[in-house]
């Protein structure tokens, strides 16, 4: 099977973070192919400029000029300094990411972002910037994750979400998406998947010496 759920990261020439989580409108091979362009334009557009806004500008276009098959694709990018670890971001039209805050032990929620890449011309997007504490961890998801459905045919919806990743608050980026994982797999009850279930965490350590500054990164 193939689908349109698709994330990615690498290392910008100065030595920044990039990563990117992105879920194309359609299933099956047309999805494929649409979120295999779309990382290949992403990757190309941010070697040409260092804001989040102006790359996903950039794709849009690039999508709209070499495609027109109706799809379209919600994405977040954001780069990541891990020298002072500010987090420069841009939301096109995707679900808005969480920070499990560690000191405020709470749960810190982006607001929504512009439109999705690939459905209209010459659009603007906005940026922002949020800061990573010791002990924060980032959590973006897709649709796949709050659209699950169990076999009473009830959603698992952002207020479990944001249930489970409360107990989780403190919790490294492997033990959170183990602790997900195992309440939407919980929730479902051996439900089929309604769509592809993409979940993508960076957990800064809670530690201030500098090889355990290093963000750990666990992808599913």
């Amino acid at each position: 099977q193939v689908g349109g759920d698709f994330y990615d990261f690498f290392f910008l020439p100065d030595g920044r973070l990039a990563f990117v989580i992105a879920d194309v409108s359609d299933k099956g091979l047309a999805a494929s192919l649409y979120m295999t362009v779309t990382r290949t334009l992403l990757r190309a557009a941010a070697l040409e400029s260092d804001s989040p806004s102006k790359t996903l500008e950039r794709v849009n276009d690039l999508l709209l000029s070499n495609s027109q098959n109706g799809l379209f694709v919600t994405t977040f990018y954001g780069i990541l300094s891990l020298d002072n670890v500010v987090l420069t971001y841009t939301i096109a039209g995707h679900n808005p990411p969480l920070i499990n805050q560690y000191h405020e032990q709470e749960i810190f929620e982006f607001e929504k972002g512009g439109i999705a890449l690939g459905a209209l011309p010459n659009i603007q997007l906005q940026q922002g910037q949020v800061l990573i504490n010791p002990g924060d961890c980032l959590i973006l998801y897709t649709d796949g994750v709050t659209e699950a459905f169990n076999l009473k045919d009830q959603m698992y919806g952002e207020v479990r979400l944001k249930r489970i990743l409360r107990t989780a608050i403190g919790d490294n980026a492997h033990s959170l998406v183990e602790k997900l994982k195992a309440d939407l797999q919980a929730f479902r009850d051996n439900a089929q998947l309604s769509d592809d279930t993409t979940i993508l965490a960076i957990y800064r350590s809670q530690t201030l010496n500098e090889s355990d500054q290093k963000q750990s990164i666990l992808r599913r």
